[in-house]
């Protein structure tokens, strides 16, 4: 990381002195230079300094990808605060318990959102003030309340002079950014990243695979890691432009690219199988030279359909929320097909057997990571942080590797039993929590099948209770009010019972087995 940046807002700060005429931001025909983006970033550091809070406080984001998440993230961090940044897919019970958790004092959301929120018991009594993001259609949001006050955040800007500027004094190893993440028993975990963890990472992603000349569009949301930190902030850091979209949707993302001639993008595997299908592609992609990819593997026939039959680059990488979150990639230039790349900066990687041991080159096993990229902990979890990083610094990631003896790693599979939606990922315990609280529902387990597109997608086992009737439909439509869309089942099958073992542990295994074996019998009497 430069020496130079001590705030993440620092990333673009510094390339404003420099570089403050050249084009930062694009979004909805919209657009911002370095100069222009800096000082909305002050505006909103000063105007937040007005409100008196304690420092730290907590601001939560829970927004879709929008210029205002990036806006309120950095201005919350040179203000000398910490910003939440929640998964903008969440329903009101999921939000809520995070915003209740992190203590959250000031929230950003939009009026979709904040309707799904206001006047639930379970907000934080800590919350004192909402600042409305307006989105085309919305319509009015809940009428005001002494607390907490909710005001548009246009206004809030409005509330001070141009030109205001807070810089907060800040440590490089102070807490910048919190992102939650649900473990295998569904409880989600607020991960702590420093603003040395953010900085460092978007810097030396930045040095590998930007310049100032690149336009990058990012498909991947702004509330991930991936498209925030290795997106936005890096493309920041090149003095390059970031094109942002509120949502991925195929068409739109498609004309976007083509519009303002992007010359990389930065998604998931299974947009990138959306776009190369849809009609155009090939004229509407043809100014893209690299495509990224991170969250899932990205399957080698789609890497070579870039490749041979678009022309595209390829570069994959990988990470977790817990390291910041890249900690391998490599410049498509020496990219191994099937791998995803080498430890990027100062980060060790080693894969160990189950006993903690070092493996040699090819064997397969855990892969562990040290260095500035591992997380700070758990935020208010010193046990859970206690199993997921050793006493010397090793972060567990969890997910099974093989290394070669150059240091590329290849994904094998995971040790969870976490289910990978297209990048987001699903924990079965999480879904089936949900499940057991139908009141026709004696028992459940879920796992992931194959989906051609998305990669995996969770599919239901379910037990009826005695004398109870329910259909697929409804359970469905019960878990839609509580759980993001893409955690949602995509198929439910009715069974007499669930596998378990003698210690009561459902056997996953058994039902993946039974899935794969009706998958291959419907494909063969097609």
């Amino acid at each position: 990381m430069s020496r130079a940046v001590s705030n993440i807002a620092d990333l673009v700060g510094i390339p404003a002195q420099t570089a403050g005429e050249r084009r930062a931001l694009v979004f909805e025909g919209r657009e911002w230079t370095y100069a222009e983006l800096d000082a909305t970033i002050d505006r909103f550091a000063a105007a937040l300094h007005s409100l008196d809070l304690p420092r730290p406080s907590v601001v939560s984001i829970f927004t879709e990808s929008v210029p205002e998440l990036i806006i309120s993230y950095l201005g919350t961090a040179r203000a000398g605060h910490v910003t939440n940044i929640v998964n903008g897919t969440l329903q009101g019970p999921e939000a809520a318990f995070i915003l209740a958790d992190s203590e959250t004092r000031v929230l950003i959301t939009d009026a979709a959102r904040w309707r799904m929120l206001a006047g639930r018991q379970d907000l934080p009594g800590t919350l004192e003030r909402v600042l409305i993001v307006s989105a085309p259609g919305d319509g009015p949001w809940p009428a005001r309340w002494a607390r907490p006050q909710t005001t548009s955040f246009a206004a809030f800007l409005t509330g001070v002079a141009a030109g205001s500027a807070v810089r907060a004094d800040t440590d490089p190893g102070s807490l910048s950014t919190l992102m939650y993440t649900s473990g295998t028993t569904g409880a989600p975990k607020g991960v702590m990243l420093s603003h040395r963890n953010v900085a460092d990472n978007a810097t030396r992603f930045a040095a590998i695979h930007y310049g100032p000349d690149d336009r990058l569009a990012i498909g991947a949301p702004l509330f991930h890691c991936w498209g925030l930190i290795n997106g936005a902030l890096a493309i920041f850091w090149a003095r390059g432009t970031a094109i942002i979209m509120r949502r991925f949707q195929t068409g739109p993302a498609l004309e976007l690219v083509r519009a303002e001639a992007a010359t990389q993008f930065l998604g998931v595997a299974a947009m990138y199988r959306f776009m190369l299908r849809a009609p155009g592609a090939r004229e509407a992609l043809a100014s893209v030279a690299v495509a990224h990819s991170a969250a899932a593997p990205t399957p080698v026939e789609l890497i070579e359909r870039l490749r041979e039959d678009f022309g595209i680059q390829y570069a994959e990488s990988y990470g977790l929320t817990e390291t910041s979150p890249v900690i391998t990639t490599t410049h498509y230039r020496h990219t191994r097909l099937g791998s995803c790349g080498k430890a990027m900066g100062d980060t060790e990687l080693k894969v160990v057997a189950p006993d903690g041991t070092e493996l040699p080159p090819g064997e397969v096993g855990e892969l562990w990571a040290r260095g500035t990229a591992v997380m700070m902990g758990y935020w208010r979890r010193p046990e859970a942080t206690a199993q997921a990083i050793t006493p010397d610094g090793w972060f567990k990631t969890g997910d099974i590797v093989r290394m070669d003896e150059d240091g590329y790693v290849f994904i094998v599979d995971r040790m969870k039993d976490m289910i990978n939606v297209a990048g987001e990922k699903v924990y079965p315990r999480e879904v089936e929590e949900v499940l057991h609280t139908h009141p026709a529902v004696a028992d459940g387990a879920v796992v992931g099948i194959p989906h051609p597109d998305k990669g995996e997608v969770p599919k239901a086992y379910v037990v009826v209770k005695s004398g109870a009737r329910v259909s697929a439909g409804e359970l469905m439509a019960h878990l839609r009010a509580r759980l993001a869309r893409f955690k949602v089942p995509a198929e439910v099958e009715f069974v007499k019972e669930i596998p378990r073992s003698a210690s009561g542990k459902t056997l996953r295994r058994i039902l993946k087995a039974e899935a794969k074996a009706y998958g291959n019998a419907q494909g063969e009497g097609s």
